[in-house]
C-alpha cells in the first residue's frame, strides 16, 4: 500500500524519543477533555447548585454508555498497531472499519434503551425532586448525541493507533474551543439552561466528529475506513473484544464507584452532590507496532524480511 504524507517512524528504535513524539500530543488532547469539563461547570454553575449537580451526576452515566467505545477502542488499536508491524495493512483497515461499524448500532441501541429508564437511574443516583428535572432535562438531551460521542471515541483511538496523535489532539481542541463558544450563547443568550449546555457539546461533538470523516474520507493516514472493509468474522470480533475488555470493565468500575458516591452524598443535599470526577485512559501503540514486526504467526513473511518503516503525519 502507498504511504501517505508522513514524519512520525513508529518502528523507531529511539523509544524515549518516539514516547515524547507521540505521547505529548495525546497528553494536551486528554488535559482539553479535561479542561472542557472545567469550563462546562464554570458554566453551568452560574446557574445554580441543582444545575450543577444535574450536570454532575449525568457524568458517570456517560462514562458508564462510554465503556463499550473505551473498550472497543483499545481493542481496535492494539489490533491495528499489530498488524501494521507486520505490514497487513488491509487487515488494520479491516479492524477499524469493523470497529465503527460496531459502535454505531450499539450507540443507537443503548440510546434507544436507557432514555425511558433515565428517571429511575436518576432516583437511584440520589437525585432530590429539585435536581431531578434539571437531569433530566440535560441528560435527555445530551443522549440524543451518544452514538456520536462512541464513534468520536473510537475514532480517536483509530488515529492515535497509527501513530496521528497530533491530528486527534487538533479534534480535541477544535471540539473544546467550540463548546467554550457554544455554551454562554446557549446557556444565556438563548436561555435554555442546562439543556443549552448539552446542545453546546452535542454541535462539539458533530464537529468533532466531521474532523474525523474528512481524515478518513482524505485518506489521511495509512489505515482506511472503508464500508467495503467491514467484515464480521468472528475470529475478529473476538480479538478485538478480549483485548479491549479490562479497558471496559475499568470505566463500568469507575462509573459505578462514582455513582456510589452521589447516592452517599444524596442524604445531606444538593450542595453535597455538586461533584466533578474524571476517567481517563490511555494506550500503548509503539508495543503493537513492535509485537506485529516480532511475532512470527501473525507475519506470514520471509524471517529475513526487514521490519516496516511505519510512519504518520504530526
Amino acid at each position: 500500500m502507498p504511504q501517505k504524507k508522513q514524519h512520525i517512524d513508529l518502528s523507531d528504535p529511539n523509544l524515549s524519543s518516539l514516547i515524547l513524539r507521540l505521547a505529548i500530543p495525546s497528553v494536551v488532547g486528554l488535559s482539553i477533555h479535561a479542561l472542557q469539563q472545567v469550563v462546562n461547570a464554570i458554566f453551568v454553575g452560574a446557574l445554580g447548585a441543582q444545575a450543577t449537580a444535574a450536570v454532575s451526576m449525568t457524568l458517570p452515566i456517560m462514562v458508564l454508555l462510554a465503556a463499550a467505545a473505551q473498550g472497543i477502542g483499545v481493542g481496535t488499536a492494539s489490533f491495528i498497531s499489530r498488524h501494521l508491524g507486520a505490514r497487513e495493512y488491509l487487515e488494520a483497515s479491516r479492524g477499524a472499519s469493523t470497529a465503527l461499524a460496531l459502535t454505531a448500532p450499539i450507540g443507537i441501541i443503548v440510546t434507544v434503551a436507557l432514555l425511558p429508564s433515565l428517571p429511575a437511574i436518576f432516583a437511584i443516583l440520589g437525585a432530590t425532586p429539585t435536581i431531578m428535572p434539571v437531569a433530566l432535562d440535560y441528560a435527555g438531551t445530551l443522549l440524543f448525541g451518544n452514538t456520536l460521542m462512541l464513534l468520536n471515541i473510537v475514532s480517536g483511538f483509530i488515529v492515535r493507533a497509527e501513530g496521528d496523535t497530533r491530528f486527534s489532539m487538533w479534534a480535541m481542541l477544535t471540539s473544546f474551543l467550540l463548546n467554550a463558544v457554544l455554551d454562554p450563547v446557549f446557556i444565556f443568550l438563548f436561555d435554555l439552561g442546562v439543556r443549552g449546555a448539552a446542545l453546546a457539546t452535542l454541535v462539539s461533538q458533530i464537529a468533532a466528529i466531521g474532523l474525523y470523516i474528512g481524515y478518513f474520507a482524505k485518506l489521511g493516514g495509512t489505515v482506511l475506513v472503508r464500508i467495503s472493509h467491514i467484515s464480521l468474522r468472528a475470529d475478529r470480533i473476538r480479538q478485538l473484544a478480549l483485548v479491549g475488555a479490562p479497558a471496559t470493565m475499568t470505566s463500568i468500575l469507575s462509573a459505578l464507584a462514582v455513582m456510589l458516591l452521589y447516592g452517599a452524598a444524596a442524604p445531606f443535599g444538593d450542595d453535597s452532590i455538586e461533584l466533578s470526577p474524571k476517567v481517563g485512559d490511555g494506550g500503548n501503540r509503539k508495543g503493537g507496532i513492535s509485537w506485529g514486526c516480532l511475532t512470527p504467526p501473525l507475519l506470514h513473511r520471509r524471517s529475513d524480511m526487514p521490519c516496516p518503516t511505519i510512519t504518520s503525519s504530526i
